[in-house]
């Protein structure tokens, strides 16, 4: 289970439903319960947001809502995946994953790594990947030298390929 931490005053629950929506295919099933389709909840308001949220999504893409394989679960007791499983895009780049190792040395702490999720997504899926956006930002994480070079470098390498 990914485990999103979030500021209600800064985006609410129903944001963050429309944003998982608008990146999911809701009529796929996954059969291993690993890696299974699921939507959680703290309290019975966002259990109701979310039921609405997957019936628009089920709408929106031509599908009945009966057909919906993404489960509306309580939240229950959060485990974090094992290592190779922890920003796995960042794989890629082995020079910043092994800097990013040396700042955050365990699991947890990478997985909890605001940089390290932001520089995962620009590598993997569904973020527009901005790179000269993602440069621009490197400054405003306050990161140990090494570690804001080989982002800056890996970003850098990003944007040639883009040309």
């Amino acid at each position: 289970m990914l485990s999103i931490d979030f500021d209600p005053k800064v985006l609410s629950y129903a944001d963050l439903l429309d944003i998982f929506w608008s990146a999911h295919r809701c009529d796929q099933i996954n059969s291993s319960r690993q890696y299974m389709n699921g939507v959680f909840y703290h309290d019975e308001s966002q259990k109701k947001s979310a039921e609405a949220s997957r019936a628009a999504a089920a709408k929106k893409q031509g599908v009945e809502v009966e057909e919906v394989q993404t489960s509306i679960l309580p939240v229950g007791k959060f485990t974090y995946a094992e290592g190779y499983h922890q920003k796995y895009y960042l794989t890629r780049f082995s020079e910043v994953r092994d800097i990013l190792s040396k700042t955050y040395p365990d699991g947890k702490s990478l997985a909890d790594s605001t940089v390290a999720a932001r520089l995962n997504a620009y590598l993997g899926s569904g973020m527009k990947k901005d790179w000269r956006l993602f440069l621009k930002e490197i400054p405003e994480f306050g990161l140990p030298e090494g570690l804001a070079e080989a982002l800056s470098k890996a970003a850098s390498g990003m944007i040639g390929e883009e040309k």
